[in-house]
């Protein structure tokens, strides 16, 4: 039990920190991207799906920026709100193990789907749909916070077997159709082992360790490619193996993995193999 706890608040902090950071970095591009005079102006979006009531606010795509009309404020503005709420309230989690509770991520988990619903090009990437799917299981993981109500925070819940089994299949999920969807592809440089000589290059995000991958000899990058997919196809079926020695095996390849992909799938993915140790 003490063991599957550190696990759970292990989780739970990685996914506060990721929060804060999705939250903080979107805040400081709204008004280029966002803005009246952004990329992709918000408010074309909202114009089109203000709420003319509580019940439009679920319809549709159900974003909080629909009751801006109530709260006078414009898309941009809107925004910003929800960014510095998403802020606040990662930045306790992070902080604060009482923070993390049932009611902390499902706040967090409502302000990201909020943004990503009028967020367009912009946050409709992997990681985005990966950070969704992943907090929603973090409000099934999260404690219900009973020290607010003079109660004793319990140590854990029944089904916390069943959610860390559900991380799991996410991860492997992940992996796999990481791996599958490279050969589905045709692609001819992933067919010829050749991808990782331009991968390095032309990845966004990439991780401080890209460089170096890609001053490393064409003959290591094609066996580097035959890894991958040994890594990614095969690899995730022992995140389900009863022996912890070949979960641990799973982790470190993930890891390995991890060291050369882009740096927001780097971090998820180091988090959910957390889950995989246990």
């Amino acid at each position: 039990m003490a063991s599957l706890n550190k696990t759970k608040d292990c989780f739970l902090w990685f996914m506060s920190l990721i929060y804060l950071f999705a939250f903080s970095s979107l805040f400081i591009q709204i008004p280029g991207l966002y803005g009246d005079n952004g990329i992709l102006p918000a408010k074309l979006v909202m114009k089109a799906d203000s709420a003319s009531s509580w019940q439009a606010l679920v319809e549709g795509q159900p974003t909080l920026l629909k009751l801006l009309p109530r709260l006078g404020l414009d898309a941009q503005r809107g925004m910003d709100l929800l960014c510095l709420s998403g802020m606040v309230i990662s930045f306790f989690c992070v902080v604060s193990r009482t923070a993390r509770d049932f009611v902390s991520f499902t706040l967090l988990w409502m302000l990201y789907l909020s943004l990503y619903q009028v967020g367009q090009t912009f946050l409709w990437f992997q990681w985005d749909i990966l950070l969704l799917e992943t907090g929603f299981l973090a409000i099934i993981i999260a404690p219900f916070n009973l020290q607010l109500l003079g109660r004793r925070r319990p140590q854990g819940n029944p089904h916390d077997g069943i959610t860390l089994w559900l991380l799991r299949w996410l991860l492997f999920r992940l992996m796999f159709a990481s791996g599958v969807v490279k050969l589905t592809s045709e692609c001819p440089t992933w067919w010829g082992l050749s991808a990782l000589t331009v991968h390095f290059e032309s990845q966004c995000i990439p991780t401080p360790a890209a460089w170096y991958w890609h001053q490393l000899p064409v003959w290591f990058l094609k066996l580097s490619v035959v890894a991958t997919y040994v890594i990614e196809i095969a690899i995730p079926f022992l995140f389900f193996s009863p022996l912890r020695s070949l979960r641990i095996f799973a982790f470190w390849g993930q890891l390995y993995l991890g060291q050369k992909e882009n740096f927001f799938l780097s971090c998820e993915g180091k988090i959910l193999n957390e889950c995989v140790i246990y």
